[in-house]
């Protein structure tokens, strides 16, 4: 919760329609508390999704960065087996048939 002291007053000038807007906003669908507390939400709204964007920028360059995909797919294969012995653990019913598989293929006479 904020205190009084956590406050930053500030003045800002709107369109008169843009406030009009927001002012009804509050008093018909009770969007917030006060047209204040509306403002606040607002911005930490496009605070929140500028952020985002950023991210989104950074996996993108990722997407591109050939150094970080060859490393990646390296992860990746060094965790294959282990991975799959941990979906097979959580799957019994994959575990069983890839017994099966294992087994049937043993039993295949060799050319």
């Amino acid at each position: 919760m904020n205190h009084v002291g956590d406050f930053q007053t500030t003045t800002v000038r709107l369109p008169k329609e843009l406030y009009e807007q927001a002012r009804t906003a509050v008093k018909q669908s009770g969007a917030a508390s006060s047209i204040n507390d509306f403002f606040i939400e607002a911005l930490r709204e496009k605070l929140c999704e500028l952020r985002e964007q950023e991210i989104d920028r950074a996996f993108a360059a990722m997407g591109n960065d050939q150094e970080y995909q060859t490393e990646s797919v390296a992860l990746a294969r060094s965790f294959a087996e282990s991975d799959w012995e941990a979906y097979k653990a959580a799957n019994p019913s994959v575990a069983s048939d890839d017994r099966r598989r294992k087994k049937s293929a043993s039993k295949t006479p060799s050319r």
